[in-house]
C-alpha cells in the first residue's frame, strides 16, 4: 500500500496535512472507484471534480496510486517516457557552480549544450542528446552562497536504462560538489 517516503519527495504525513487525507485514504477511495482502469488524467479529474482535491495534490496522489498498483513505474511520465534526476545542495557562487555543472554534463553528453541561461532566476544549460533525451543542468540559489545543483534527464524511452542513468547523474552531481 502507501509508502512512508511517498513519490517525488512528498511524504505520507505531508500529503495528509496538505490534502486532508492520507495516501491510504486516497487509495481506498480510488479503489472504490475502480481507478486502475482509468488514465492518469481521468484519475486527476476524478480527485479534483468529485473529491475536491487540489490539482497538485491530485497529481501526486494519481502518480503514487499508479505506482503502488503497478500501472506506472517510478520516474514514468504521462507520455510513457521516463525522467531521472539527481541534485545536491552545495556552497558556492551560482555562476561558478553552473560552469562546473556544464563541464560535467558536457562530458556526459559528449557535446556542447544547445542553450545556456545565466540569469539569476534562470541559470541552466540544456542538451538534446542523440537518443532524443533532454539533459538539463540547473543551478538555483536563495542567498548567493548556497546553491542547489540538479541534473535531469527526460524523454528516456527504455525503463531498463533508468537505474543506470540515475547512478550516472548522481555520480556527476557528487563530482560537481567535490570540484567546488
Amino acid at each position: 500500500m502507501a509508502r512512508a517516503g511517498g513519490s517525488g519527495g512528498l511524504s505520507d504525513a505531508k500529503l495528509a496535512a496538505r490534502t486532508g487525507r492520507s495516501a491510504r485514504d486516497w487509495f481506498e477511495l480510488l479503489d472504490a472507484e475502480a481507478a486502475t482502469r482509468l488514465s492518469h488524467d481521468q484519475i486527476v479529474a476524478l480527485l479534483v471534480d468529485v473529491y475536491e482535491a487540489p490539482e497538485w495534490g491530485a497529481q501526486a496522489v494519481a502518480v503514487r496510486y499508479q505506482q503502488d498498483h503497478g500501472i506506472r513505474l517510478p520516474g514514468e511520465q504521462d507520455d510513457g517516457t521516463f525522467t531521472v534526476s539527481a541534485s545536491r545542495s552545495i556552497r558556492g557562487a551560482q555562476q561558478d557552480v553552473l560552469d562546473l555543472a556544464i563541464g560535467r554534463a558536457t562530458s556526459l553528453a559528449k557535446q556542447d549544450p544547445e542553450e545556456v541561461h545565466r540569469l539569476p532566476e534562470r541559470t541552466s544549460a540544456t542538451w538534446r542528446l542523440p537518443s532524443g533525451d533532454l539533459l538539463v543542468a540547473r543551478v538555483t540559489t536563495s542567498d548567493g552562497t548556497r546553491c542547489s545543483v540538479s541534473l535531469v534527464q527526460s524523454g528516456i524511452r527504455l525503463p531498463e536504462l533508468v537505474a543506470g542513468l540515475r547512478r550516472t547523474l548522481e555520480k556527476a552531481v557528487v563530482q560537481i560538489a567535490a570540484d567546488v
